[in-house]
């Protein structure tokens, strides 16, 4: 049980600090307070536009939807697809700042890089190889042909009613030499959201 003077910050993990930090946040507080509103629009606007494309393209919901890349049927695909980098880039800088303040109060967690790699994978590698920066622009031996390639093709899908990305891989090979994209795996958006809002925010934090 959490003193009432305490603030849980990952109700799973179980990272408590002192004090109700949300009620007038500073510096790495109010800094995943801002982070936290701008997920919460970017879910929002994400699930209404879910739910349009639902009723247009399958209003019975009775048949098996997929649709991937260019698609000509999904109005709003760029939009979307900025979204997806958007909600990437902040949902890793939140879960990282509660990964570093966890590990300040107690070095034996997992440092901040494990950290955000324990709670959201497939965001941070989508993060990593396409939202931060475009995999084919760089020059960095972390990256493979196919990831190159993958990070600038259309990576938005629509399947079992949820916008994705990395649903699909890109195989190339190239002077006898094969790679593939299975490192930037799947995740929705909405369905992310969800599970971060139960692990950092199940009740209405002040301010939020």
């Amino acid at each position: 049980m959490c003193d009432q003077s305490a603030t849980i910050l990952d109700h799973i993990d179980e990272i408590i600090v002192p004090g109700k930090v949300f009620d007038e946040p500073a510096n790495e507080y109010w800094m995943l307070s801002y982070l936290w509103h701008g997920m919460e629009l970017l879910n929002m606007e994400t699930a209404k536009r879910q739910d349009e494309h639902q009723r247009r393209v399958n209003p019975g919901g009775k048949d098996v939807m997929v649709s991937f890349g260019n698609d000509p049927d999904c109005k709003q695909m760029p939009l979307l697809t900025c979204f997806f980098h958007w909600y990437a880039v902040s949902a890793c800088n939140y879960v990282k700042t509660i990964g570093a303040i966890a590990y300040r109060q107690d070095n034996t967690r997992p440092k901040p890089g494990k950290y955000v790699k324990n709670v959201i994978p497939e965001v941070l590698a989508f993060r990593n190889k396409i939202a931060a920066h475009f995999s084919w622009s760089m020059e960095d031996g972390r990256d493979n042909d196919a990831e190159r390639l993958a990070s600038v093709l259309p990576p938005l899908s629509f399947d079992g009613g949820v916008f994705c990305v990395g649903a699909w891989q890109v195989g190339i090979s190239r002077g006898g030499k094969a790679s593939n994209s299975a490192a930037i795996s799947p995740w929705s958006l909405t369905k992310v959201h969800e599970k971060l809002c139960e692990r950092y925010r199940p009740q209405p934090v002040p301010g939020s």
